[in-house]
């Protein structure tokens, strides 16, 4: 038996809201970027129409919900019906998980109520049910897809994977579903949807799993070494942590053999990539200054005019200093947003320092007010209350010392 090869791609996200968030995307902007959303899932079908692959592997969150806006249904149907007759694979997640009311549900009102509208092709495979089962792949007798699709947040100690029938014991036996691998080194806050580890997907005994869910791809490798599968990532940066993102993977398999590095291979998808910026303020004190280290920061990370910057700003500023990254890069990037919020005033003031006897007439209004806000602090009940208090006394002294308060 021959190679094979297949295309993973997952996380697209169609219908996500693309203004809100961090990246605080002006209405234009946000536009044109679901403009070029689109333009990956286009550029995805020509790809497969070009290179016929064996089939393409879809696991979850095609949509950004199980119940889309129409216009964007149809525009899915009609880009994946144009791969036909390459098989298309689709495991449902956590975001367009399976539902009566779904799209990929042929019974749903969602889809019946569009008339005209286009309807899933035949060679387009959709898992509906929450338990794995396993499908053919049309044309290669030899290879099976086994997937389930996401129905709902698993109980506390659930483990998917560990009651998962062992893979058929010949040929290329591809799994496809969406999933949280526990210690996964790109897998940011989210851990919480099908959660597996790599000793069951080892266990189970497939070539390869297909796996979507982490927008930053990289492989699945179990402990002795083995590539049991990957992450493609999402195709399209959604979010400021969607730094790694913007790819598809391409793949290459063979029966009895083991899956290398080699045989993956991410193809660029986004035109566009997010560049996170972390920045210290503290010992900058004036804009000039500020604006020097900002231009360092973003030559070292090889942004572009193309990009979506994002600058995490920390430390302290000098105070009477306001400093905006939007307004200082002006239109050399796409688009550029800022996160100030682990910016702290240059007040050096130890809210921890325990206070003598409360100050006495002399005191500055100043004086007065930090020694009652140590006081707040030290009877504060938890950290959330702490962090209230630290910054209300910023935006105090902010007044008292400034005139105004700068707001963060």
């Amino acid at each position: 038996m021959e190679r094979v090869r297949l295309v993973q791609f997952s996380d697209l996200h169609l219908g996500a809201g693309l203004g809100g968030g961090k990246l605080a995307l002006p209405p234009a902007k946000a536009e044109k970027r679901r403009t070029e959303q689109r333009q990956c899932l286009t550029r995805l079908a020509a790809h497969v129409r070009d290179t016929r692959p064996a089939a393409l592997l879809i696991p979850g969150d095609l949509f950004d919900t199980g119940e889309p806006d129409v216009d964007d249904l149809n525009f899915a149907i009609n880009t994946i019906n144009s791969v036909a007759p390459v098989p298309v694979f689709i495991a449902p997640g956590n975001h367009d998980g399976y539902a009566p009311s779904s799209c990929y549900n042929p019974h749903s009102a969602l889809y019946q109520n569009r008339g005209s509208g286009p309807k899933w092709g035949s060679h387009v495979r959709i898992f509906t049910a929450e338990r794995f089962e396993t499908l053919p792949v049309p044309g290669h007798p030899a290879v099976t897809v086994t997937g389930a699709a996401f129905h709902r947040h698993m109980p506390e100690g659930t483990r998917p994977l560990a009651d998962l029938p062992r893979a058929p014991q010949t040929g290329i036996r591809i799994l496809l579903f969406h999933g949280s691998l526990q210690g996964y080194r790109r897998a940011g806050a989210d851990n919480e949807v099908l959660p597996f580890n790599t000793a069951e997907l080892d266990k189970a005994g497939y070539s390869y799993a297909a796996v979507g869910h982490y927008h930053r791809g990289g492989p699945i490798v179990a402990e002795r070494g083995r590539l049991l599968g990957a992450y493609a990532g999402a195709p399209f940066a959604l979010s400021v942590a969607d730094d790694g993102a913007g790819y598809w993977l391409d793949l290459e398999l063979a029966p009895g053999e083991p899956v290398k590095d080699a045989a993956l291979h991410p193809h660029r998808c986004d035109d566009r990539a997010v560049v996170r910026i972390e920045m210290d303020l503290t010992g900058l004190t004036d804009n000039a200054a500020l604006g020097q280290r900002l231009d360092e920061l973003l030559a070292a990370a090889k942004a572009t005019p193309r990009d979506l910057v994002h600058v995490a700003l920390r430390g302290r500023i000098a105070r009477g200093i306001r400093f905006d990254p939007a307004a200082a890069l002006g239109e050399r990037f796409f688009h550029v947003s800022a996160d100030d919020t682990r910016v702290e005033p240059d007040y050096a003031v130890d809210l921890d320092a325990q206070d003598a006897a409360e100050p006495g007439l002399a005191a500055t209004c100043e004086e007065l007010f930090v020694w009652r806000m140590r006081q707040l602090y030290r009877q504060a009940k938890d950290d959330a209350e702490r962090a209230r208090i630290k910054e209300a006394l910023f935006y105090g002294l902010d007044a008292l010392t400034l005139g105004e308060v700068h707001l963060r």
